[in-house]
């Protein structure tokens, strides 16, 4: 599902997506989603016990003080790769 899709059927959640497709400029272009939730503990929680790569993206608007800082480090999706050494609760 591209990031448009899954903005206008998640509004204003977060959502943990896996099997993620990334543009050279880091840049979410497809993925599946399976979880979202408008808490972002939730969605934290949930990529706790997943082993293997996936992202992290918000479909809303950031607080400004969160989007500036991701502005300065040019830093537009976070990929998640936990330690071979993270042990799955």
């Amino acid at each position: 599902m591209p990031p448009e899709e899954m903005t206008e059927k998640y509004p204003n959640q977060g959502l943990f997506i896996i099997d993620c497709e990334i543009s050279e400029n880091a840049e979410l272009l497809s993925g599946i989603v399976v979880a979202h939730s408008e808490s972002r503990n939730d969605i934290y929680e949930v990529s706790r016990h997943y082993n293997g790569t996936a992202t992290i993206h918000f479909t809303g608007r950031m607080q400004a003080a969160l989007k500036y800082q991701l502005e300065i480090t040019d830093f537009k999706t976070a990929i998640w790769k936990p330690s071979l050494n993270s042990s799955m609760d």
